[in-house]
């Protein structure tokens, strides 16, 4: 164009100056990079090494540059530079390479791997770039789930046969040998408490992990100052290294363990304490190694101990049972004395019934608590972005977690069902909601087994009257055994029909089937067509007899037919037909047509102050993530009297609190705060517990509670109580 003067000096200039800004720029990047830039030529000689890798492998700059990659691989891992550098020189770009490396101490470091060709000006590969991002801590933590799963699994086991032990030896045997394995203790023993001529002693009752003849030799051990605070039910001791402990080796004639006793350097004692404080004994535990029992250790042993003493009482009771039995009989003669034993017997039974609530209520709580800490962690593992064989393995964890939900959930409802508690929330609904939001629900599992499910639903059945829950839960608990016993590839249909007077709705499968003769048993509690220790499928036995129940507080009825093992299994269920008004249906025919789905999005805590409580640091740590996550400011106590010193110093616009902890509990916690001065007395306040029950809720508010939110908890409620108090909380007060 006229008047344009082209200068070639003038463009070099400015491609020099652009060409240094982007090296300038590149050069901030690998400074900065929170992951490890790596350059290497195609032989596998380092380059190139930024400050990220400096601190994820340990090695500096000047002692990797010039050095072969292969440093930092771990020998038997060597074979995949070479793979590597072959798919680079086929120009390939390796994406989120998950594997292992080597830092300069020697430990290992899990990272992933991005590896891209690097090209010179001509195009040709003349080496690679790789970036490192550190997984160590993403694996541990799936690492320490799955081993949690593992835990409760083999805890939820250990406590369902000790709960249908009413024999004392087995009980105490069950228990040692589940505490050696979990404690991963060498040895385990549990001494039983007796007493002879007035004097305090011990018995030994069960070993696991050694031979009874090899301790035939020596002597019980004594209430001495090492063994004493066990026997007394006062504390659990836990050493790194019993030599060393001050306590160990002063008591003689052996000033220490007796002549070819096993040898012992860590040690764990734990007292078995029932309800009522009688000291049953205690679980002892050695291990050759210093160092191997940890605190974690100490918790799940503390879970058997809880199980034992409520086990060893029940049988304890059961004995004592008995013999009124028998006393009973030799007093029937005198009719003063058979009415004075028949109430001893009736407060004998209310005790039992007692204790079985309290039995229920401690193995909720002790199995809610770990599966809080599984299934939150796993769900936020869960909203990230893994490998399809980690989503897999995620999605496994979660519903094995869901599983050990719905049987603490069973037991729960049967405690209800059995004790007249369960009460029906009746109201007028379609069958056909509640039918397609329970197959809605099973739909994944189906799916993942490949069977079918086909609907057959009479859209002419208008409105009945029942509670749309407890309808759901009986189709629920029919869908998931339909889909646990019908094999791949199998088929589900589900029809819903007017028969008569009633309403059918019929779940048919291709599944195992049932013999003839288990047929009248199919609902009973606790039954199972295959109790032994081979048995395919888990499970208590509850589902069908909650299924039963439940029909039957609507006024219907429940059958089973099956032509046989292999031919699949058919369960009806039989409602009445009620009686619905004209206007209900119109009325709620209206809102259903105004429903429209609405995703709800979870409101900011940006600017909340919230104080959890709470003296299990798995969970604490949860809920600090979920609320951190909608950006809250949180603080942790780890215990009612730290929290009372929080609340007194500094400014909180909510308290999340646990309610069982030692020494200060939830509920006393919340009754100091609401005696305490106009600021603490008003901070908004949530119960977060493992104590799931209705009278639990109540207790929690008549506290001083505003919310109750059991365990397994769940982000979105939680996130939304929370903003719902504290907003509520702010507000001036009317008038």
């Amino acid at each position: 164009m006229e008047g344009e003067v082209n200068d070639p000096d003038s463009n070099t200039s400015s491609a020099a100056a652009g060409a240094g800004q982007s090296q300038a720029v590149l050069a901030a990047f690998l400074a900065t990079s929170e992951d490890a830039v790596v350059e290497k030529t195609l032989h596998g000689i380092v380059t190139g090494w930024n400050p990220a890798a400096e601190r994820i492998f340990g090695w500096t700059a000047q002692e990797m540059i010039g050095q072969s990659i292969l440093k930092v691989i771990p020998p038997h891992l060597q074979h995949e530079e070479q793979e590597i550098l072959a798919r680079l020189r086929a120009g390939e770009r390796l994406e989120r390479y998950e594997t292992t490396r080597s830092h300069k101490s020697g430990r290992p470091i899990d990272i992933s791997l991005t590896i891209s060709p690097l090209r010179d000006t001509q195009g040709h590969i003349v080496g690679a770039v790789k970036v490192a991002h550190d997984i160590t801590a993403r694996r541990q933590a799936e690492r320490q789930a799955e081993e949690e799963a593992r835990t409760l699994e083999s805890l939820n086991h250990v406590g369902q046969q000790v709960a249908a032990q009413i024999e004392l030896g087995s009980i105490v045997q069950m228990v040692t040998d589940a505490a050696t394995e979990i404690s991963g203790a060498q040895f385990g023993a549990f001494f039983y408490n007796v007493a002879t001529q007035g004097q305090d002693a011990c018995w030994l009752y069960a070993l696991s992990g050694a031979s009874r003849e090899t301790f035939s030799q020596f002597p019980h051990p004594r209430a001495t100052e090492l063994f004493g605070p066990t026997f007394r039910g006062e504390a659990v001791i836990r050493s790194d290294d019993i030599l060393r402990d001050p306590r160990y080796g002063r008591m003689p004639p052996h000033h220490g363990m007796p002549p070819g006793h096993p040898p012992v350097r860590s040690y764990l004692a734990v007292p078995v304490v029932s309800n009522a404080g009688h000291v049953f004994g205690g679980l002892f535990f050695g291990h050759a190694q210093p160092g191997m029992f940890t605190r974690r250790s100490e918790r799940r042993v503390g879970v058997l101990a809880a199980q034992a003493s409520i086990a060893m009482d029940r049988a304890n009771l059961f004995q004592q049972l008995k013999e009124r039995e028998s006393e009973l009989k030799r007093l029937a003669e005198d009719r003063e004395e058979i009415i004075e034993a028949e109430r001893k017997a009736r407060s004998e039974a209310e005790r039992l019934g007692r204790m079985k609530d309290e039995f229920l209520a401690t193995l909720s709580h002790e199995l809610r608590t770990p599966l809080n800490a599984i299934q939150g962690w796993t769900r936020i593992l869960m909203s990230g972005q893994r490998s399809d064989e980690e989503a897999r393995a995620l999605q496994t964890i979660e519903r094995n977690a869901r599983t050990q939900g719905k049987i603490i959930n069973d037991l729960l409802d049967m405690s209800r069902i059995i004790s007249g508690k369960v009460h029906l929330d009746v109201q007028s609904l379609h069958l056909l909601d509640v039918i397609e939001t329970a197959v809605a629900t099973v739909h994944q599992s189906a799916e993942a087994k490949g069977i079918r499910i086909s609907q057959l639903l009479d859209s002419s059945i208008g409105l009945v009257r029942g509670d749309a829950n407890r309808l759901q839960q009986v189709l629920w608990n029919l869908l998931s055994n339909a889909v646990k016993f019908t094999p791949a590839g199998g088929r589900i249909s589900v029809v819903l029909e007017r028969v008569n007077s009633h309403l059918e709705i019929v779940i048919e499968d291709s599944g195992a089937g049932i013999p003839p003769e288990l047929l009248p048993h199919i609902f009973d509690r606790f039954w199972q067509a295959d109790s032994s220790i081979t048995r395919q499928h888990g499970g208590l036995g509850l589902g069908l007899s909650i299924v039963k129940s439940l029909v039957e507080l609507h006024g219907g009825s429940v059958r089973v037919k099956s032509p046989g093992p292999g031919l699949g299994s058919t369960f009806v269920v039989a409602l009445p037909v009620s009686h619905v008004r004209p206007e209900e249906t119109a009325a709620l025919g209206a809102r259903r047509a105004n429903e429209t789905p609405e995703i709800l999005e979870l409101p900011s805590l940006t600017g909340f102050t919230v104080l959890v409580v709470d003296d299990e640091p798995d969970g604490a740590a949860l809920l600090a993530r979920i609320l951190n996550d909608r950006g809250a400011e949180v603080i942790i106590a780890a215990s009612g009297a730290e929290a009372l010193k929080c609340a007194a110093k500094q400014h909180l616009d909510i308290i999340l609190s646990d309610i069982g902890m030692p020494g200060i509990d939830g509920y006393e916690l919340m009754r100091r705060l609401r005696r305490g001065d106009a600021k603490s007395s008003r901070i908004p306040a949530i119960a977060v517990t493992a104590y799931a029950r209705a009278e639990d809720r109540q207790r929690a508010l008549l506290a001083g509670f505003q919310m109750h939110i059991a365990k397994p908890v769940d982000g979105a409620e939680l996130v939304a109580g929370v903003a719902s108090l504290v907003q509520v909380s702010r507000q001036p007060p009317s008038g």
